[in-house]
């Protein structure tokens, strides 16, 4: 069944889905080093911008390892916000975090409020219109403070041998697909919802459109390398992460 991005997040069986965990340990490294490149400005991350946040779980763990004074977490999804909004109060982080029930490429009234905004569980997956993403990274943009840092997941055309295929052919093609070539349908659970995979160099280059420099992007199978490990891509998403700063 096809059905849009917000319908999709809407279901209470997608909901479901969301089962709460620790941090992964990526996620752990992109906070580290975040934390470490603020720390150029003599100030620690104390105030923190979540886009996607789903039923909180990155909200817990963003929480947890920087111990913000404040944090504010949006998602298109009133029923992931309900979900999100009993989790907080569970956790004892609901007093200094507010939610709202927002489409990212809409939270674009403050400006310079932010030492960190968050992109993560590969939200951009689901925003499947390069105009509407690269206005995600300018808001984002935007939110931070002078030296603020970005950080995100994003699904990667390079992956399973049959994904890398698909992408591959769909890149000799560009010069008639344009920005399209990482369009691709994705979800779950029977659901089909237009998505967008992106490609390293598509990535970055959207990210320095957006304003942001100082941008390192690694996947999964670059990550387990980096640390020893060995990655099966025949199984794995290899997904790529981002940490980026605001020039």
């Amino acid at each position: 069944m096809k059905i849009d991005n917000k319908d999709f997040w809407e279901k209470q069986d997608i909901i479901a889905t969301q089962r709460l965990k620790n941090a992964s340990d990526f996620e752990l490294y992109m906070f580290a080093v975040a934390q470490k490149r603020y720390s150029i400005t003599n100030e620690e991350i104390k105030n923190i911008k979540i886009f996607g946040c789903g039923t909180g779980r990155e909200v817990e763990a963003v929480a947890h390892f920087f111990k913000p004074t404040r944090i504010v977490a949006s998602d298109i999804s009133e029923n992931m916000i309900a979900k999100c909004n009993e989790n907080l109060k569970i956790w004892n982080i609901d007093a200094f975090t507010e939610t709202l029930v927002l489409n990212a490429t809409q939270y674009n009234s403050i400006q310079s409020a932010f030492e960190l905004v968050t992109i993560l569980n590969s939200m951009l997956t689901y925003v499947p219109l390069r105009l509407d993403r690269i206005t995600i990274f300018k808001n984002s943009h935007t939110l931070l403070k002078p030296n603020g840092i970005l950080i995100g997941t994003v699904h990667n055309q390079e992956g399973t041998p049959l994904k890398t295929l698909y992408f591959k052919i769909r890149r000799m093609f560009s010069f008639l697909l344009g920005e399209k070539v990482g369009n691709r349908n994705t979800g779950f659970k029977g659901y089909k919802v237009p998505g967008y995979y992106y490609h390293r160099n598509q990535l970055k280059k959207d990210l320095a459109e957006a304003g942001f420099t100082n941008v390192d992007i690694l996947s999964l199978e670059e990550y387990s390398a980096q640390n020893g490990a060995i990655y099966n891509r025949k199984k794995g998403y290899n997904n790529l992460f981002f940490i980026a700063t605001k020039a």
